[in-house]
């Protein structure tokens, strides 16, 4: 297990404590659920609302590092795949991103958070440079996935990036809001199966 992966199997086992803990205070499977459903989920959105508040705070710097270095998990036979199954998603990112040759980026790009094995490093193939900055000859028009870049702190940020102080500040808090997140959604199927067996 990486150093990332450690660290987060860390903060989902606080977070599964702290969230057994709470559903101790409660007798019935109704008050468990209602628990899961409105307070935690209320709670999560809070602090999700909070990282995106400061999010809006950061101006990008137009230095196209984020353009150059797109991270996925999946090839782009993967990709292919799944825009020929209709993968809106995946027709996007194809349509604007290349791979690198041999998948290997300029290595001015990559942080000391190198991305985990088994990633793939994609770069724009319309972006363009004038007077040292980025330029996107269909900014309007751009895909979602640039649109929304990045959308959380978890996202791997090539160095240069404008929004790399927001990551250091908030990706423990996001991965602390990942892990609750994971834990509500099973506790809530695993209420449901208690529901469905209760009836039977």
């Amino acid at each position: 297990m990486n150093t990332q992966g450690a660290f987060y199997r860390k903060i989902f086992l606080k977070s599964k404590k702290e969230i057994d803990k709470k559903l101790t205070l409660f007798s019935t499977l109704k008050e468990k659920r209602n628990y899961l459903e409105t307070t935690l989920k209320n709670e999560i959105l809070k602090s999700q609302n909070e990282i995106r508040l400061a999010f809006n705070k950061i101006s990008c710097a137009n230095c196209g590092a984020c353009c150059n270095l797109a991270v996925s998990e999946f090839s782009p036979e993967t990709l292919h795949y799944k825009a020929q199954n209709n993968d809106k998603t995946a027709k996007s990112f194809l349509k604007t991103f290349e791979l690198y040759k041999d998948n290997i980026p300029p290595k001015e790009l990559l942080s000391e958070n190198i991305p985990p094995e088994g990633a793939y490093f994609y770069h724009c193939k319309k972006v363009q440079f004038k007077d040292g900055k980025s330029f996107c000859p269909v900014y309007n028009e751009r895909p979602a996935v640039c649109r929304n870049f990045p959308d959380t702190p978890l996202e791997n940020l090539p160095v240069h990036c404008a929004y790399n102080e927001w990551k250091l500040e908030y990706e423990t808090k996001a991965l602390f809001i990942k892990a609750l997140n994971d834990i509500r959604h099973f506790y809530l199927n695993e209420l449901c199966s208690l529901n469905i067996k209760k009836d039977e």
